[in-house]
């Protein structure tokens, strides 16, 4: 088990993590190339401006920044720069006094070409060393040319100037340091406020489960309430919460009624046995007498094996254990031979009146098919008036069978219509033939959805009472 807090803000932070480490190296990576190229830059203006005071005369080279006093910053002290020339990547021409004996490194550069690179000055200091090549300036009077038989020929020069880096350094851990800290800080806000409002936003699922633990099988009444307004994501939570609550308490209440019912049910013929018994005791040279008793008995034994065969059904039916077997039934000689069977010793004078099509065949299971129409004929029987027509009927909508049965029922109400399918509900216990248990309907709803039909109820206005069957597949001529 894991917290859905604790993962979100796990899953957030380390994904924060990663997209500010990404971003530091990025922002720090282009921050020190700028800088480096920028002191790079300063480096190769002062190596140009080192160039521009370099000649050619009659003479011969001139170095005009070598001269005392123009750049003590070559001369030495405390952070001595350093410059040395060659001449054809050959020929010392000067180097910087700061050098001492020391030389500088030389790689040789292409003309009018440079190269920058990292270096350890003499002196031990971290540096910094451009390298570049160039023609010298030419410089000749007009007076001097008159007596030059011919003019001097510049000759490539290259020149390699250096300094520390120290100062590029600090600034770069300067930049380093800003950066880190900026990130850490930005983290640990970042984090203290995802948890924070993580912690929030899960505030309205606390407080739903809070609610859903609060409630037990003595407070299914109760409804998971929204505080403070509706929410997106609680909103279909709330509604399949509040709708099982529906289902467990109208299965509870139904479970009540079905042990009350039970008891009731039985009670009633297993107190006509005790008293049949407690009769034939009082006649037991009677022959005629213990016959009926007998034949009695023999009745009430069949009405209490009824609801429990029906009841074994049911349950089989809501464990899963019934299996669909389809076959293709002819349904009109089906029908009638199952009304015969529903019929049969019932003392009714009425008649079925049948539309189906003699051709009509549908695809089902045989033997529940002939449960679900035994059932339904022997309530229309035993509920019509006498001399009443028992309707059976077929449409045929989008490949489907949809099979109707009807009789008149004037004792029945709209509002009756709710309870049919619950257990041992029956119009009136008090007067109902005691071969009903009011399992009938309850039995047909099992067996359809094992079918895969739908069975729904109605009442018309002329109080003709109205159970469709629909979902009948069609099997092909």
């Amino acid at each position: 088990m894991y917290s859905i807090r604790t993962k979100l803000n796990v899953s957030i932070i380390s994904t924060l993590i990663v997209v500010l480490s990404f971003t530091a190296v990025f922002l720090h990576t282009r921050i020190k190339n700028h800088v480096v190229e920028v002191y790079d830059s300063a480096l190769y203006d002062k190596s140009q401006a080192l160039i521009s005071l370099t000649e050619l005369d009659e003479e011969g080279l001139e170095f005009d920044f070598a001269e005392d006093g123009v750049m003590t910053e070559f001369l030495g002290g405390d952070s001595p720069e350093y410059y040395q020339l060659w001449e054809n990547g050959e020929r010392l021409l000067i180097k910087s006094p700061s050098l001492g004996e020391s030389d500088l490194p030389y790689t040789g550069t292409a003309e009018k070409k440079h190269r920058t690179a990292d270096i350890l000055l003499p002196d031990g200091r971290n540096g910094r060393l451009i390298e570049i090549n160039f023609m010298p300036r030419v410089e000749v009077d007009e007076e001097d040319m008159a007596g030059l038989s011919e003019l001097p020929q510049p000759k490539l020069i290259t020149l390699v100037l250096a300094r520390e880096r120290v100062s590029l350094n600090k600034t770069l851990f300067a930049i380093r340091f800003t950066i880190i800290a900026v990130i850490i800080t930005v983290l640990m806000v970042s984090t203290l406020l995802i948890w924070y409002l993580i912690g929030r936003g899960l505030i309205p699922l606390s407080s739903l489960a809070q609610q859903v633990s609060g409630i037990d099988e003595s407070s299914l009444h109760a409804r998971v309430q929204n505080e403070g307004g509706q929410i997106e994501e609680i909103a279909p939570i709330q509604y399949q919460l509040n709708h099982l609550l529906e289902r467990l308490q109208s299965a509870f209440e139904r479970e009540k009624r079905f042990s009350s019912n039970v008891a009731h049910e039985l009670r009633t013929p297993m107190s006509e046995l005790r008293t049949l018994a407690e009769v034939g005791q009082m006649v037991p040279d009677d022959p005629k007498q213990i016959s009926a008793f007998f034949t009695d008995v023999g009745e009430i034994s069949r009405q209490m094996e009824n609801i429990v065969t029906t009841l074994l059904e049911l349950t089989r039916s809501e464990a899963g254990l019934l299996r669909s077997d389809p076959e293709d039934i002819e349904l009109s000689r089906f029908c009638d031979g199952v009304w015969m069977q529903a019929v049969n010793g019932m003392d009714a004078c009425k008649q079925l009146v049948r539309q189906i099509p003699a051709d009509l065949i549908v695809s089902t299971d045989r033997e529940k098919l002939g449960m679900i129409l035994k059932n339904l004929f022997i309530n229309a029987v035993s509920y019509s008036p006498e001399q009443a027509e028992i309707q059976l009927s077929t449409e045929l909508q989008n490949n489907q069978v949809m099979l109707s049965v009807k009789n008149i029922a004037s004792d029945l109400k709209p509002e009756d219509l709710v309870y049919m399918k619950d257990r041992f509900w029956r119009k009136d216990k008090a007067k109902g033939d005691q071969n009903h248990s009011g399992l009938g309907l309850t039995l047909v709803e099992a067996l359809a959805r094992i079918l895969q039909l739908d069975v729904h109820l109605s009442l018309d206005n002329n109080n003709v009472f109205i159970v469709t069957i629909s979902g009948f597949h069609v099997v092909a001529n």
